[in-house]
């Protein structure tokens, strides 16, 4: 009771600066109006940072799950700026309690985790430093603000509004309306290659600064996010403490005590054949260019002198949505791909790509197909279909397209829509998607559709992941009363749980089984729902053994195994050099990026598959 009792305090504490008192040169003139043209509104929020020179401001963020299987999130954010030092101080809160503190006095930047009184230091970069910033326009090029870049959070981006101006399309004024007392524009912006708006903002019409912000889905009809300033205030005198660690700041111990150990032991692989390929895409940084799919030599991983040069993979359409990695089948000769070679998006096939002829067959085709399983022994595809009007269904197919049949026919009627979660032994593993945090996880017989539950008793509806030898369940142990994940295993049949290991808050996601199915990589963000990822990846034994920490980062989006065990492979998505793709020596825990000759830095890499 103590310690919520202090941490409540600092929350409350932080609220309170002097009185205003403003600077001899007022923030310059910018009057937005409802006969604004999409060009003037355009120019005033690139404009924007310079209107003011420092600003405090409250408000909250909800965010959505378009699913219907997450939780809505809602945090309470306070945040203070001071361009010209420049110092920050962002407090991010859930449910009446500090989450996460981050403040720089100029030099330092401080992250503090205020469920445990972790505290992670670092400098403030050189690029910050960049006063009141305007970005330039420049075509196929983006420039968010340096010092928000390092801030990150939702309602302080709010704060340089030019982020959201700098690709093409209309903003178009509808209203006047007034938010945390200050009048605003409310304004609509439509990407040029869309019809309906993608966000709506008001707009602080001396300022341009956003004050409430909704994000909309493609269809621009599902609210997928909103942020919402309660108090704003430009241009007082911040008192310094601000930007201080506060003193009676209690320090807590780590919820999990880890280490970061060598995790395996390791030889390398004797041959090009057991390194395996990484498969991976090439996202361009400049307009005009296409996406496309590479692959590399797994020997670029354990010998780089005899590294061949990156290759570019032939395929026979155009990569224009949405994209998953690619799905082996176990004995490395096929992947499985679910996309559509329509311009609209509309039907999607599922794709047999032969990686030794370098062929894609077409198994099967629906109005939308989801990313596809391959059963363990590599006789069966399992994937769910979506006909875009509310309706789902599961399928199954042979490699060589044969015996495609529904096999979702037997789950129970009240527990649609659902969603599979993989394979365990010929089933696969099914849970509904329906709001609530327990229910039954189901196993459903590929061969003949039969469904039965996996459990006898109802369990938390977390994502279970089978060994590749099937000999256990890993799975996210969620306690919504006190919000702690617990990363468990246990048998087949529900038996003999084990903890691997505890968190306080954040979530745990993605998680994966080493191929020899002796270790769980998985990743543990403290703080992404609040906008301000930090990304930890660890590696444990199956037993609970050696959880070592192996990689730190902002925003991780799968791991890989290597084929043999002595490598992971980890795909970071907003890393000091864009998305890219890094490697984990799990003998030494040495990191190093993925390099190959003709692979270019220039471009961003996502959604990596490693071909046995």
């Amino acid at each position: 009771m103590e310690k919520i009792l202090i941490l409540t305090l600092i929350f409350l504490t932080a609220c309170t600066t002097s009185p205003a008192s403003y600077f001899d040169t007022q923030p310059a003139a910018v009057i937005l109006t409802e006969s604004s043209t999409s060009e003037e509104i355009q120019r005033a929020m690139l404009d924007s940072a310079v209107t003011w020179k420092n600003v405090r401001a409250e408000g909250t963020v909800t965010w959505y799950d378009a699913t219907g299987t997450q939780p809505t999130y809602v945090y309470h954010e306070q945040v203070w700026i001071d361009q010209l030092t420049p110092r920050f101080r962002s407090l991010l809160a859930s449910d009446g309690s500090p989450v996460t503190l981050k403040f720089s006095d100029g030099q330092k930047i401080n992250i503090v985790n205020m469920s445990t009184g972790y505290v992670e230091t670092t400098d403030l970069p050189e690029f910050a430093r960049a006063g009141q910033f305007i970005p330039p326009l420049e075509e196929g090029a983006a420039y968010p603000n340096p010092l928000w870049g390092q801030i990150g959070t939702p309602l302080s981006e709010m704060m340089f509004s030019a982020n959201f101006v700098q690709s093409k399309g209309t903003f178009k004024a509808l209203a006047l309306e007034t938010i945390a007392g200050r009048e605003t524009l409310v304004v609509e912006w439509t990407y040029i290659e869309k019809t309906l708006p993608t966000f709506k903002v008001w707009l602080d019409t001396h300022t341009a600064v956003i004050l409430k912000m909704q994000h909309f889905g493609d269809d621009s009809t599902l609210l997928q996010g909103e942020r919402v300033v309660e108090l704003v205030a430009y241009d007082e005198i911040f008192d310094p403490s601000l930007f201080a660690l506060p003193a009676d700041l209690p320090q807590f111990v780590a919820p999990t005590q880890v280490g970061s150990l060598p995790v395996v032991t390791g030889a390398g692989p004797t041959s090009a054949q057991e390194a395996g390929e990484l498969y991976f895409f090439l996202q361009p940084r400049q307009a005009g260019k296409s996406i496309q799919l590479a692959k590399v030599s797994g020997v670029c991983v354990y010998d780089p002198a005899a590294c061949p040069p990156m290759q570019i993979v032939n395929v026979p359409f155009a990569f224009n949505f949405t994209i998953n990695a690619l799905s082996w089948s176990p004995d490395g000769r096929h992947a499985a791909f679910s996309y559509s070679d329509n311009s609209n998006g509309t039907p999607t096939k599922l794709w047999l790509f032969d990686a030794t002829a370098g062929t894609w067959t077409s198994l099967a085709e629906f109005a939308y197909i989801d990313p596809p399983f391959w059963s363990p022994d590599g006789t069966w595809i399992a994937f769910r279909t979506q006909d875009g009007l509310g309706g789902e269904d599961v399928f199954v197919v042979r490699r060589d397209g044969t015996e495609l049949k529904s096999v979702s026919a037997n789950l129970p009627v009240e527990g649609r829509p659902y969603i599979m979660d993989g394979w365990y032994t010929e089933n696969i593993i099914m849970r509904s998607a329906l709001p609530g945090a327990s229910g039954s996880i189901y196993l459903v017989r590929a061969s003949d559709g039969v469904a039965r539950p996996m459990f006898d008793t109802l369990l938390t509806k977390a994502q279970f992941i089978a060994a590749p030898d099937a000999s256990l369940l890993a799975y996210d142990d969620y306690a919504t009363d006190s919000q702690n994940h617990a990363l468990k295993v246990m048998e087949p049949d529900g038996a003999n749980a084990v903890t691997l290991a505890n968190f306080a808050g954040g979530s745990i996601y993605p998680m994966t089984w080493s191929p020899n199915s002796r270790l769980i990589a998985f990743n543990y963000y403290s703080s992404f729902s609040s906008g301000d990822p930090k990304a930890e990846v660890y590696v444990v034994g199956r037993d609970g053994s050696n959880l070592s920490l192996v990689y730190s980062g902002v925003t991780v989006g799968r791991l890989v195994f290597s084929p043999n065990g002595e490598y992971l492979l980890v795909e970071e998505t907003t890393s000091p050099t864009g998305g890219h793709l890094f490697l984990i020596n799990l003998a030494t825990l040495e990191k190093k990026i993925l390099a190959a000759p003709g692979l270019s830095m220039d471009y961003d890499w996502y959604a990596p598959s490693w071909r046995p």
